[in-house]
Order: structure tokens, then sequence, then C-alpha cells
């Protein structure tokens, strides 16, 4: 717990629950502005992500890493800037930054990255009784960290599991060298100033 905040883990924790999440859920269902998620779905997600932020209130000493809806669904809140700046200070008492390369900066980053969600997972289904919701995104044998495209993933290799997106038609991997991959062909080197950016992917 930071060592600014006067309140108490179990007054975070009732705060944390009490957040308005209402307008992240409202633009995360939209299909052209956000995530064109149901409202089964996006419920399931905001839970998720109440027990995300409670885990790294409860937890503080141990890395975690969120499976890539649930951060979908903080990226969501954060860029209501001027909301997630007043629930950050109203429930944590100060700003909870969000670190966008951890895993990207080469394979010990990528293995801290797999290292944090298989931490979170297991922390997730100690604490609350059930498995950490994955949706679209899950682990698997080939460490990754996927970001979603349309049709592709953008890869970032690190050791032996971590997060990853399941590519519908193609995806592009780094693992060693750049690869361009395609479903049922073999793989063939593309220059590293030629892939999307992440930005560009997401």
């Amino acid at each position: 717990m930071d060592i600014r905040n006067r309140k108490t883990v179990e007054q975070v924790v009732d705060a944390i629950g009490a957040l308005d999440l209402e307008p992240i859920k409202f633009k995360l269902m939209d299909p052209e502005e956000g995530q064109g998620w149901s409202r089964e779905y996006v419920e399931e997600m905001a839970l998720a992500y109440r027990r995300f932020l409670t885990l790294l209130v409860k937890h503080p000493e141990t890395p975690i890493a969120p499976s890539k809806d649930i951060d979908k669904f903080w990226h969501g809140h954060i860029l209501d800037t001027m909301k997630y700046a007043a629930d950050c200070e109203r429930v944590f008492g100060y700003f909870l930054h969000h670190f966008p390369y951890f895993g990207m900066r080469g394979e010990a980053d990528a293995a801290a990255l797999s290292e944090a969600g298989r931490a979170m997972g297991e922390l997730y289904e100690r604490e609350f009784g059930a498995p950490m919701p994955q949706g679209k995104a899950a682990y698997c044998t080939v460490a990754a960290y996927c970001t979603v495209a349309v049709k592709a993933s953008y890869c970032t290799a690190g050791s032996e599991a971590s997060y990853c997106t399941v590519a519908v038609d193609a995806a592009y991997c780094t693992k060693g060298a750049a690869a361009y991959c395609t479903a049922g062909a073999s793989a063939k080197q593309v220059d590293l100033t030629t892939r999307p950016t992440l930005a560009q992917a997401a």
C-alpha cells in the first residue's frame, strides 16, 4: 500500500467496490468506439478489473499483470482522463500509473511479464475462489504478449509462457528474428523497420 495513502486497505477496497464504472462500460460496449462487448461480458470484465485493483492494493509487493481484456478495461478507464484522475485520488489517494511497455524490452522483460501474469492468476483464484477470466486473451505455450489487430496480432517473444491473443488469419511475431506467420504457411523474414507499431496494431 502506498505510504501516501492514509486509508486502510479495507477502506481502499471498499472504495474500489464503490467506483462508478458505467461510463467505461458504455464505451466498451460500443462496436465502433469501444470493443463491441456485450452487457454480460462488460459486467464480467468490470468485476475482474475491480478485483485486479484490489490485488494491487492487497499485494503491493507482488508484481502482477492482468489478462488482455482486463487491461483493455483499465485502458478504457484511463482514457476518461478527468474521471480516472479523480477516481484515483478518491480511491487510492494518489494517481495509479499504467506502464505500457512491460514485456516489450527484451526476453528478460517478457519473462517478467509472463511471471507477473502467472502470479496474478494464482492470487486471483486464491483471493476470489475463481479463475481469472481470460476472454480473448489466454496463456499460451509460445511466449508472446500480443496486441490484437483486425486480423493480426503483434507478438513479442519471451520465455516459456505468457499472454497471447489468437490471431484470426495472421500474426506478426518476434522470436529472435522477426517473422510474418500465416495459417498453414511457413514463416518468412520481414524487415523490422516495416512492422506496424503497437499504436498502429492496437
